[in-house]
């Protein structure tokens, strides 16, 4: 086990940070409210938080369908009525993909269970599946649906159930895999990208799990798994020194009793939630408290969140933003809301990272690959939106991740409450109020030398402390390299 943290030791920066991390960030209070359960209360809290099925119902169109009966339908058609049929579609389409993802958003925004849906982001960037190839929005929020059931769950289980989610069978040509000709690409992926890492199987091992996951099908009458027994190789495959007529969750099963396995898992998950380049030391206590509960990643969590590691100077606010996390965690500490669907798709394309289209299977590099000129930029500009400072426009979405011109929707400008966030009776004190809005931004106070420059700005504007003038503070302080770490 790892050193946990000196309960004593608890205290706002160590919540906000537990928060920040475990979570997508929250208001002072919020922070304060964490603090006061004491340290091993709140890593519990947000472990074990309450459901929230009822405060976000799944999407209208979140429903399978009939994809057999309405290709029929469209083949009775005319050719112009197919045409226009096929338009709209495709409208429709995209739509439902700007949906989800602000449906999404609206969840990591709003939600009780912040940690469960922190969680479920990650495996989406592991698991790295886009619409871009699999087109349904419907697939997509099922496969949402199906990390975010397992996020705390046992690895082993979640693997399985991935092997047979609609989404990745497309993702990945499973769909397509047959005995004459058993298709690689997710036998591969599985290992080098969701459960071993490169160097941890063999050419042929990948040849003979391929075998095993023959015969996946999705089937056309509901939209669900389907198994095909006539398409599946029943052969006997060798598999990492082993003989058997395995399959595909055999082939799972295999691998995850590989030391390998939870090596490759915990190291992926320290560095997501904590820092780069773990000590081994950490990682091979990690591993092996992982492989002894059986892959069951809650109590892994609960180990990380309670270490003193967690809560290293070093560590707290050391990480990049991802634009996910600036996105919510400014909506939050701001207190307004996600942006409008289309602004929201396009600045966080801009910015980098669009659930539902990540650039490749890999997923998204993250770190400092998070900040470039351009992407600097475009946080400075969403952030003058978010303070109230001026409208955005956005162009539409196509199917393929790409944006649409020339067509724009311009959204009215982002609405605070000023009066809440810079309270008019702080405006005359230059340095309580930069304290406070510190508080609120960093959950910390800067450097004197950073403190300075916006208490200077505000002694520049006198008297003049107005809302315009607190709106370019906040502006001014969320445009620094501090607000962009967390």
């Amino acid at each position: 086990m790892l050193i946990p943290l000196d309960p004593r030791q608890w205290d706002f920066s160590k919540a906000a940070h537990l928060l920040n991390r475990a979570g997508f960030g929250g208001t002072p209070e919020q922070i304060e409210a964490l603090r006061a359960l004491g340290f091993t209360n709140a890593v519990e809290s947000l472990l074990d938080a309450p459901d929230d099925l009822q405060l976000f119902p799944k999407p209208a169109w979140a429903a399978p369908q009939n994809l057999a009966e309405m290709r029929q339908s469209i083949l009775m058609m005319a050719p112009e009525e197919q045409a226009e049929k096929k338009k709209q579609q495709q409208k429709n389409a995209r739509n439902e993909v700007v949906e989800l993802i602000g449906w999404w958003l609206t969840r990591m925004r709003y939600t009780p269970n912040p940690a469960r849906e922190k969680m479920t982001l990650f495996w989406h960037g592991h698991f790295a599946t886009s619409v871009a190839k699999v087109k349904r929005a419907y697939f997509m929020w099922l496969q949402n649906e199906t990390l975010r059931q397992n996020a705390f769950g046992n690895f082993g289980k979640m693997v399985k159930d991935i092997s047979r989610d609609p989404a990745m069978l497309i993702w990945l040509d499973t769909r397509q895999s047959k005995k004459e000709h058993p298709n690689e690409n997710f036998a591969r992926e599985l290992m080098e990208l969701f459960t071993l890492g490169i160097g941890n199987y063999t050419e042929k091992d990948i040849q003979e799990a391929s075998r095993a996951f023959t015969g996946y099908r999705i089937n056309p009458f509901n939209e669900t798994f389907r198994y095909a027994p006539f398409q599946h190789d029943d052969g006997d495959k060798t598999f990492f020194g082993r003989t058997g007529r395995f399959t595909g969750d055999d082939i799972v099963d295999i691998i995850a009793k590989q030391p390998a396995c939870a090596s490759f898992i915990t190291k992926k998950i320290w560095e997501f939630f904590v820092a780069d380049d773990p000590h081994p030391g950490v990682l091979d206590v990690l591993a092996w408290n992982f492989r002894q509960s059986g892959g069951a990643i809650r109590p892994l969590m609960r180990e990380i969140f309670s270490s003193a590691a967690f809560y290293a100077p070093d560590v707290i606010r050391s990480q990049i933003k991802s634009p996910v996390q600036w996105l919510v965690q400014t909506a939050k500490e701001l207190e307004i809301g996600i942006p409008p669907g289309p602004l929201t798709v396009n600045a966080l394309r801009q910015m980098g990272q669009a659930p539902f289209i990540p650039p490749n299977v890999k997923g998204w590099d993250g770190g400092r690959a998070w900040i470039t000129t351009s992407t600097l930029l475009f946080r400075y500009n969403l952030s003058n939106y978010a303070v109230g400072n001026g409208p955005m426009g956005a162009q539409k979405l196509r199917l393929n991740g790409e944006l649409k011109g020339p067509e724009r929707q311009v959204t009215p400008s982002a609405q605070l409450n000023l009066a809440k966030i810079a309270p008019p009776e702080l405006r005359d004190d230059s340095r309580r109020l930069v304290e406070t809005l510190s508080k609120r931004l960093f959950q910390e106070t800067p450097d004197a030398r950073v403190t300075g420059s916006f208490v200077k700005f505000i002694d520049s504007k006198k008297p003049d402390t107005g809302d315009a003038t607190m709106r370019e503070l906040l502006h001014l302080m969320m445009s620094t390299p501090q607000f962009q770490l967390t």
